[in-house]
């Protein structure tokens, strides 16, 4: 391994560290009743990638606001409720539903 590699490693969470912490932060902030959710913890709540969901939030076929001042910088910030709801939705009636664009929904979201 190159000693730029061991430098990369040294200090720096996996991405299973990270996965789990976000999903500790969404735990938490359902419990406290918080509205919202970042890309990072509604996709540890939904048990997909941060990718995947950034690529279904930018098919607009997950709803998200993307909060920041003009241009193409700023996050993306996703109601808590949107998530409850696919996951109700899934657990309800084990069916989901495949949109055109390719992307898995259930319970209402469009």
């Amino acid at each position: 391994m190159s000693s730029q590699s061991n430098q990369m490693q040294v200090g720096q969470p996996t991405r299973s560290a990270e996965r789990s912490s976000a999903l500790d932060r969404a735990i938490r902030k359902r419990a406290n009743g918080v509205p919202t959710y970042t890309v990072p913890e509604a996709a540890a709540l939904l048990s997909i990638s941060q990718e995947y969901l950034y690529r279904l939030i930018q098919a607009e076929a997950f709803p998200a606001v993307r909060m920041g001042l003009g241009g193409r910088h700023g996050r993306y910030v996703i109601a808590a409720k949107a998530v409850e709801q696919l996951l109700d939705g899934a657990a309800g009636d084990n069916a989901v539903s495949t949109t055109a664009k390719g992307a898995n929904v259930s319970g209402g979201l469009r």
